[in-house]
């Protein structure tokens, strides 16, 4: 039991430390402008989730079904972070094209002297190009979304990596304890049955 402890530690503590390096990652080398943050409590919340299944799987001697509920919820999570990650992926390269493409479409302007290089100029290009695209209101990405596409792949090889290091330093599951009056049981109930029948014997 003690290995397997150390074992979940040690997972839980690598994980915390490459969550961390990689949400980092992705606040330094985020443009400025970018909603950097939301990357660092994404991957914050994700670890702290899964270190809180790890404290819970070592709980699995002293109380089984918390115990198994860290195992089990504690494998699935890396596995549904992979998932939303992986689907994350495209969206971010497509963002980013989206941007590229406006960002250089509106220095195009710039350089032939039908807008001023300035925020307002700018805001007003991206404004009228949403208006312009659906009729109505609809968001352009006013960062390029790049350094995503860069950290979310290695955000699903961490998880990746966390769910098979957790796979293989799970606990050992106990057998649940025999209850210790089902082997009585029949004997118990024999031995009632010949009790009435000599009870019955008796008052015939």
């Amino acid at each position: 039991m003690a290995d397997s402890n150390r074992s979940v530690n040690r997972a839980a503590i690598i994980m915390i430390l490459v969550v961390v390096a990689l949400s980092a990652l992705a606040y330094l080398i985020a443009p400025p402008g970018a909603n950097a943050m939301t990357a660092v409590v994404a991957g914050g919340v994700s670890a702290v989730l899964m270190c809180v299944m790890a404290g819970m799987s070592l709980l699995i001697r002293k109380n089984r079904a918390v115990g198994m509920i860290g195992i089990h919820v504690g494998m699935l999570l890396p596995l549904l972070f992979c998932v939303g990650f992986l689907m994350r992926i495209p969206v971010a390269y497509g963002e980013a094209g989206v941007f590229r493409f406006f960002d250089a479409e509106f220095e195009r302007q710039v350089e032939a002297g039908a807008l001023q290089d300035s925020a307002d100029a700018r805001a007003k290009f991206y404004a009228d190009a949403e208006r312009a695209l659906t009729g109505e209101e609809t968001e352009i990405p006013r960062t390029a979304k790049t350094y995503l596409g860069r950290t979310l792949p290695l955000h699903f090889g961490a998880r990746t990596a966390a769910f098979v290091l957790l796979l293989l330093s799970r606990p050992k599951v106990p057998a649940k304890e025999a209850d210790p009056f089902a082997a009585d049981t029949p004997l118990q109930t024999k031995h009632d049955a010949k009790e009435s029948t000599k009870t019955s014997d008796f008052t015939s």
